[in-house]
């Protein structure tokens, strides 16, 4: 029909894709140029913000691919993000929803990464048409903070959307093994993209295929859906207009928060990792999520989980400083590297200094016969990074103590087994010790400060590391969730990674 509008048998199944509540002769196979005018305009004008099925309705189709399904929702998307703009230009989150919906179409992501991508935000962007909070300062993490449920909300999405048998399907035609570290990646590539002009640029592209539908709808439809219809698009061309002098003022603080994002699917990755019977497998999706988790909580507290305080105050607030600075401590078996890691090279903390409490983090040497221990489920790497002394894990009386003490959520780890490592005969282990920062999630905590060891896997020497024992705790979650079942799953089983995490100068941190 136009360079936009498909032919009117792709519009048909289009229709047949999104309901509309249009005339009866759509239900009698006697469609009109009219009714596929009224359609286009219901859809177009449709409010995001109370419509629960776009995010279903886009991402069911980027496998299966029905024509123009997926272009009209982006358009209907802009139209929503520039009617909130337009009541009130003042509004950051507004500005924010539209970057989100407009990164979302960069053409680095892919039909498959596109749909992924759309998944996880539409929650957010949902949030963002109707936030209840302010923006006290414009930064990454107080847009992450602010939206996290949403976010939460948007990866339980994703792990339901992960399970589709099509998507499996896709994924392994891929060749994508981990799809959240793929996710990530490709979340980090839009961050390194997001400029000015790349918004715009699909800004554009979106105006043009509005300009097409509204010309249809002003050909076809009814006078008075005609001038509603022409209203709009000016609404959006107005935004559009003005984009030019008000995107770059989010640019930074949106980089932020996608990176924060990216961290959050890269743990949702580990922890499918962890869960796993297969290592080497990791499409496969562990039984429980944090957002599951979370609800959990909510019917039913279990008395190892916290609730939050007003102040937002917890025992073991975690540790702020990067290890990258000079108050970080360093290891001698660093050696010539140490310069170079105070001048921004990688430290083997970096991204794990945090699980520490705030300032409370010392450098350890472990001497021979010296014995550590680490608590692990059946899909656990033996030589990761988390530990504690033999004697603080014989102090431990059952799983939701260790839970609390380790700040351990049930969707981390189901518990069950351990490992010993014995520091070999005239050999050092060197490592960090303190006490473990309690966690938040929502509106609970676990508390922390069990004094925790993280170490660098590379240096485990496998002699030192002993057989798999059953804790005696039992396997579970410790919530109404339930235990979980290992019937099938291969228990005190061997699982080691290949690690090689200690500073290199080819490493440089970004």
């Amino acid at each position: 029909m136009t360079d936009f509008l498909p032919s009117k048998k792709d519009l048909l199944n289009a229709m047949a894709a999104i309901a509309a509540p249009v005339n009866k002769a759509i239900k009698k196979g006697q469609e009109t140029l009219t009714d596929i005018a009224d359609w286009l305009w219901v859809v177009i004008q449709g409010d995001f913000a109370e419509e629960q099925s776009t995010a279903q309705i886009v991402t069911g189709t980027v496998i299966s691919m029905i024509p123009f399904v997926d272009q009209i929702c982006d358009v209907r998307d802009i139209c929503a993000n520039c009617s909130k703009i337009k009541e009130d230009n003042s509004n950051p989150w507004a500005w924010i929803g539209l970057i989100l919906t407009l990164i979302g179409l960069f053409p680095v992501l892919g039909s498959l990464f596109k749909g992924i991508f759309k998944v996880v935000l539409a929650p957010v962007r949902r949030f963002m048409l109707r936030p209840t909070a302010k923006l006290a300062q414009l930064t990454g993490a107080n847009i992450y903070k602010i939206a996290e449920p949403s976010i939460e909300s948007g990866i339980k999405e994703l792990n339901k959307f992960l399970a589709r048998p099509a998507v499996k399907k896709a994924l392994k035609e891929a060749k994508i093994t981990n799809v959240y570290k793929s996710t990530a990646t490709k979340i980090r590539e839009v961050k390194g993209k997001l400029t000015t002009k790349e918004l715009l640029e699909v800004f554009d592209k979106l105006v043009k295929y509005l300009k097409e539908t509204v010309s249809f709808i002003d050909k076809y439809a009814s006078k008075g859906v005609a001038l509603k219809a022409k209203k709009l698009l000016n609404v959006v061309i107005e935004v559009r207009n003005s984009a030019n002098k008000e995107l770059g003022k989010f640019l930074k603080p949106v980089q932020n928060f996608l990176e924060k994002l990216a961290v959050r699917i890269d743990k949702e990755g580990d922890a499918a990792f962890k869960a796993t019977t297969n290592v080497k497998n990791l499409t496969r999706l562990r039984r429980v999520s944090d957002a599951e988790e979370l609800e959990a909580f909510r019917k039913s507290r279990p008395n190892w989980v916290h609730v939050l305080p007003k102040n937002k105050i917890v025992p073991f607030p975690e540790a702020k400083i990067d290890p990258k600075t000079s108050k970080t401590p360093l290891h001698p078996s660093l050696g010539n590297v140490q310069l170079a890691l105070k001048s921004g090279f990688s430290h083997p903390l970096k991204g794990k200094y945090d699980t520490f409490a705030k300032g409370m983090i010392k450098a350890q040497t472990f001497n021979e016969g010296e014995v550590l221990v680490r608590v692990l489920a059946p899909g656990s790497l033996d030589n990761s990074i988390c530990w504690m002394r033999k004697s603080e894990f014989e102090k431990l009386k059952n799983r939701e103590e260790w839970r609390d003490k380790f700040a351990v959520w049930a969707s981390w780890n189901s518990n069950g087994e351990y490992l010993e490592y014995t520091v070999p005969k005239g050999k050092k282990l060197y490592a960090w010790e303190g006490p473990a920062a309690s966690q938040i999630r929502g509106d609970f905590y676990l508390r922390g400060g069990g004094v925790q060891v993280v170490l660098d896997p590379k240096d485990l020497i496998p002699s030192g590391l002993s057989k798999r024992k059953l804790t005696g705790w039992g396997y579970g979650t410790d919530t109404t969730i339930g235990d979980f079942s290992v019937v099938g799953v291969p228990t005190l089983k061997t699982q080691r990674g290949d690690f090689s995490l200690a500073p290199r100068l080819e490493h440089k941190s970004k």
